[in-house]
């Protein structure tokens, strides 16, 4: 009897705990006390509430993979459950699982068919995998429908991930016709104009933004100034980027293009100071250290200036070294392509970065005999023999490489060279015999 009370008074208390851990649940909640949140749920039953509870919490602490571990739990228990499949893609794509997204996006579009918002982000997951095409191809479904202006961008920057620059140019103007506020928009559009080197479209697109929209809005406010700058309007350019850096714009481009616009005024002392700042963040860039080294020269520390000046000539030259291991990469893999003609241009490139490399001399010869291009091939060989070493000589017994006793790399060409060179002579006599 005394057992039997026992359990009426412990089955009377639990919904008395229940409400009291729900309590402290919900103050928790409001105070964004998001672990103890957790804590307090790992000891209440698995509810689907409370697992939902759960992947809140952990998505606002930045713990995507263990609110998609949730998320799963539960499509495995629910699996046309549309909401649940929408807010599992949407944490996949919290998490950087661009993959995982766009197949719970498709899977949710399979629940919910005709769904504009849902192809609207099936669309989106597609751009995000890298797939432009099957993106295009998904957002013109939605506009049948409805031109969405977040939509008409994207296609607009799938056109231009696939060099379809008109295009990308109908879609990002379509996109500023539908929302004028899209600064990304008109940043991308703007970009176009000003690559293509059309400076008046740049400057009348970005000042349309400025004047009727957001007057500090300061990736516009920095493109009209790249705009003046490039158009030669060097005192509005000024005036604009310097509008930018009262607005808390310090980044390299703006410093760099004001800097810039002071220099082509002449205002070499001004000039100085900005591109200073672009170069404390970026030494890197040529340009930049050619006019930033002139100025400090015309002004007060030459000594500088030529410091400056030589870190750009070591830089060239740096990057010519570049260029030449690029063009021999090239090279190689075009001839192994068979690809001869394009091989033949980058050895060519090579060989004029680095004249004393004599060896591409051969393998430009080889790219022309393997084109049954004997008269030409026969003009390398010969230019390639004549860079041996004085008294060279392909019978000469002591063509050995140290203690190998074998003939160094560069005699092995040199031998191949001359075998090559008589049998091409040959083939090329026969030929005019015909």
């Amino acid at each position: 009897m005394m057992l039997r009370s026992l359990f009426f008074s412990v089955l009377l208390l639990f919904p008395v705990y229940l409400l009291s851990q729900s309590n402290e649940v919900e103050e928790a909640l409001h105070n964004f006390q998001y672990n103890e949140v957790l804590a307090l749920l790992d000891a209440a039953p698995p509810t689907r509430e409370n697992l939902l509870l759960k992947t809140h919490c952990y998505e606002k602490l930045y713990n995507y993979p263990a609110a998609l571990n949730i998320y799963k739990q539960l499509l495995d228990e629910y699996p046309e459950d549309v909401n649940l499949t929408i807010s599992m893609a949407e944490c996949a794509s919290q998490a950087g699982n661009s993959p995982l997204s766009l197949q719970c996006w498709i899977i949710a579009d399979s629940l919910s068919p005709g769904n504009r918002f849902i192809q609207t982000q099936k669309a989106m997951a597609l751009y995000r995998n890298n797939n432009p095409d099957r993106a295009i191809e998904q957002a013109k479904t939605v506009f049948e429908a409805d031109s969405v202006p977040l939509l008409l961008r994207m296609v607009g920057d799938a056109y231009l991930y696939s060099g379809q620059g008109d295009s990308a140019i109908w879609y990002y103007y379509k996109a500023i016709e539908k929302n004028p506020a899209d600064h990304l928009a008109v940043n991308k559009l703007g970009n176009i104009y000003l690559g293509a080197k059309f400076y008046d479209a740049t400057i009348d697109l970005t000042q349309t933004y400025l004047e009727n929209i957001n007057p500090e809005q300061i990736l516009i406010g920095q493109l009209n100034g790249m705009a003046h700058y490039s158009a030669g309007n060097y005192a509005e350019a000024t005036g604009r980027l310097k509008d930018n850096i009262i607005l808390g714009d310090s980044s390299y481009t703006t410093c760099y293009y004001l800097g810039m616009s002071l220099y082509a005024s002449k205002l070499y002392y001004e000039s100085v100071s900005w591109l200073e700042k672009a170069y404390n963040q970026n030494d890197t860039d040529v340009n930049l250290l050619y006019y930033y080294g002139t100025a400090l020269s015309m002004t007060y520390d030459r000594k500088r200036g030529i410091e400056v000046l030589t870190e750009g000539v070591e830089r060239i030259e740096k990057m010519n070294e570049m260029l030449f291991d690029f063009d021999r990469s090239f090279a190689g893999a075009y001839m192994r392509s068979g690809d001869y003609y394009k091989a033949i241009g980058y050895f060519q490139s090579a060989y004029k970065r680095n004249p004393e490399t004599h060896p591409l001399l051969y393998n430009i010869g080889n790219c022309y005999e393997s084109m049954k291009d004997y008269k030409n091939a026969v003009t390398y060989y010969e230019r390639f023999l004549k860079t041996a070493p004085k008294g060279w000589d392909m019978d000469m017994k002591n063509l050995e490489e140290g203690e190998t006793g074998k003939p160094s790399s560069a005699d092995l060409l040199y031998k191949n060279a001359t075998w090559r060179l008589e049998r091409l002579k040959e083939e090329l006599f026969f030929q005019s015999t015909d």
